[in-house]
């Protein structure tokens, strides 16, 4: 009886220790399967953070590119003008000097007895004689005005050392340059036998078109600085943007009052390489811009260039234009009193 007890008391205790033994292992398979969905919940988010970031960046670079691709085929990033600080975007001056083009008169563009194809004469010099005399007759009244716009910058001496090269002489209206080391160009210009003359002295436009009193401050500080520097009184102006911009706050009837109150005259142009408009034309590109509009024109040319600080085309092009125009019979000069204007929109003093 007592073996039976014992046996039984046993086989209790075996029983007991498998179930425990049971239980633990569940428990740790419990514990392990909690630790692994911990890890897991843990480790996956930051998996998944570093997996969305490298699609974040990836996804930034891409967008930079296709900006880069954008700003370029627009030719955004030109820029025009660089070399100041202008509220006016480069955008907005683009435009502006498109919409003053398209003022621009071209009457003979359909007259081919006026006006003869690139094939016949190109933009080279290398002309035969009988082309020459041809267009020594038809061009040898006509005048065309070289004019530089928002210099000096680093390209105004080579562009001087150009025109003294080729004995020709233009006109520059220039504006305030805070790099003194450029002060220089100023009275070079004037030394040199070129007309200096004014365009602004901030060429920012929400400035100088905020009011008359704005407008009137601007030009009496270009025109002090310029006669401080110089001892030239500059009478001669182009309005930032052409007389036929359409940023003035002001009605540019009353500007044009002030002007012609104080014995300013302004010039717009006729004629332009669009330098300013397209970073990327080459000197060549830049000088068939200029010669479509001067061989159109009925009359005289006034040739919108720039002389900007991040744009070599126009300075390395210049003597190849300047010789094109010298073979085809047209006169190159400087603007003076005996200067017709072209002026998009001209004074009327019955408006005021």
């Amino acid at each position: 009886m007592e073996n039976t007890k014992e046996n039984k008391t046993e086989y209790l205790n075996e029983e007991h220790q498998e179930e425990s033994t049971y239980n633990r292992k569940n428990v740790n398979n419990i514990k392990k399967f909690i630790i692994v969905m911990i890890l897991v919940l843990c480790i996956v988010p930051i998996l998944l953070c570093f997996y969305l970031l490298a699609k974040m960046n990836a996804m930034e670079k891409e967008i930079k590119e296709l900006n880069d691709k954008f700003a370029a085929k627009q030719n955004i990033n030109i820029q025009l003008e660089d070399n100041y600080v202008y509220e006016t975007s480069d955008e907005d001056l683009l435009i502006l000097e498109q919409a003053a083009a398209t003022d621009i008169n071209r009457e003979e563009e359909d007259n081919e007895s006026l006006s003869m194809s690139e094939e016949e004469v190109g933009i080279s010099p290398n002309v035969t004689t009988e082309q020459q005399d041809s267009l020594d007759r038809i061009n040898n009244d006509k005048k065309v005005y070289l004019t530089f716009d928002d210099g000096p910058s680093k390209y105004t001496d080579q562009i001087l050392d150009v025109l003294r090269e080729k004995n020709v002489k233009a006109t520059f209206f220039v504006v305030y340059n805070e790099n003194q080391e450029l002060w220089d160009e100023y009275s070079r210009i004037a030394q040199e036998g070129h007309t200096l003359a004014m365009h602004s002295y901030t060429h920012v436009y929400s400035e100088i078109y905020a009011s008359k009193e704005a407008f009137v401050e601007d030009i009496t500080m270009i025109h002090d600085f310029l006669y401080e520097q110089t001892g030239v009184d500059c009478t001669y102006y182009r309005f930032p943007g052409g007389s036929s911009n359409q940023v003035s706050s002001v009605d540019i009837n009353e500007l044009m009052a002030y002007l012609d109150e104080n014995g300013y005259t302004y010039y717009d142009w006729n004629a332009l390489s669009e330098d300013a408009v397209n970073a990327s034309l080459t000197p060549e590109e830049l000088n068939n811009n200029v010669m479509n509009y001067v061989r159109n024109n009925s009359g005289d040319s006034i040739v919108l260039l720039h002389d900007l600080e991040n744009n070599p085309a126009t300075a390395e092009g210049l003597a190849e234009l300047i010789d094109t125009l010298i073979a085809e019979g047209y006169e190159i000069c400087p603007i003076d009193e005996n200067t017709v204007p072209v002026q998009h929109r001209t004074y009327n003093p019955e408006e005021e």
